[in-house]
């Protein structure tokens, strides 16, 4: 069976569970780590106007765009 816990990491590498463990014996265990990701800086909105005026998805008619998209999936 496996049961998933949170654990901290201190800097010397030691791991310390969040939660008390009832271990009655030895056990294995896999580590995942969860890296925070580098939060990028938003965009500014206005770089992203007309992006997409001239793609060639978007020529039609708006009403006869999603009409196509709506029956892809008949």
């Amino acid at each position: 069976m496996l049961q998933t816990i949170e654990v901290e990491i201190d800097a010397q590498g030691g791991i310390h569970p969040m939660q008390a463990l009832p271990l009655t014996a030895e056990r294995r265990a896999l580590l995942t780590l969860v890296i925070p990701e580098k939060s990028q800086p938003a965009g500014n909105w206005r770089d992203f106007i007309g992006a997409l005026k001239d793609s060639p998805c978007f020529n039609d008619d708006p009403v006869e765009i999603q009409r196509k998209m709506r029956d892809e999936w008949n």
